[in-house]
């Protein structure tokens, strides 16, 4: 998974297996499970990605836990935690990544469901197997890897291509 010269990659990533015991859904750890998963997730990415410019992170617990193995794996250039990952949905996202300078090439974002999946699916440009198997939802602990051709202001619907989905071994 490269870009070439033009070309951008915008990995959306639904946070690993989560508890469901805690005082609010912010707080949700992951279990012992879902920690291993976002490492194999890490791992997974890690094969495929030379750099990380940017990683964008849910405060909510949960995504946060899922990002720490993308830290250590990835080496993000810059590490940003953003309450519009979990409570704008894909409008959030795509306001935080519309002022980004051309110069990031490679961006993470650590979210949920159905914001990951939707907003993949809004911004795939073609009706394939790929945007059949994201409109129904992904599971945790999964990364949809969307080709960026143009720019970050421009980012909308049909204006990307989703190559690829990437799941941690179950």
């Amino acid at each position: 998974m490269t870009t070439d010269s033009s070309g951008k990659i915008l990995v959306l990533v639904r946070h690993s297996k989560a508890a469901h015991n805690a005082p609010t859904d912010l707080e949700r750890p992951l279990t012992s499970r879902g920690r291993a998963l976002a490492d194999e997730l890490a791992r997974a990415l890690g094969r495929r990605m030379s750099h990380l410019d940017l990683l964008l992170v849910s405060p909510a617990v949960r995504a946060r836990q899922t990002a720490r193995p993308m830290t250590e794996r990835l080496a993000p250039a810059l590490t940003r935690v953003e309450p519009e990952i979990y409570h704008e949905g894909p409008g959030g996202i795509l306001r935080l990544l519309e002022p980004l300078p051309e110069t990031t090439r490679q961006v993470l974002v650590v979210g949920h469901e159905p914001t990951v999946s939707v907003l993949a699916h809004l911004l795939h440009d073609t009706a394939d197997d790929l945007a059949d198997q994201v409109s129904f939802g992904i599971p945790t602990a999964t990364a949809l890897v969307l080709q960026v051709p143009g720019a970050w202001a421009g980012l909308g619907p049909h204006a990307a291509h989703l190559s690829e989905i990437v799941t941690a071994r179950r």
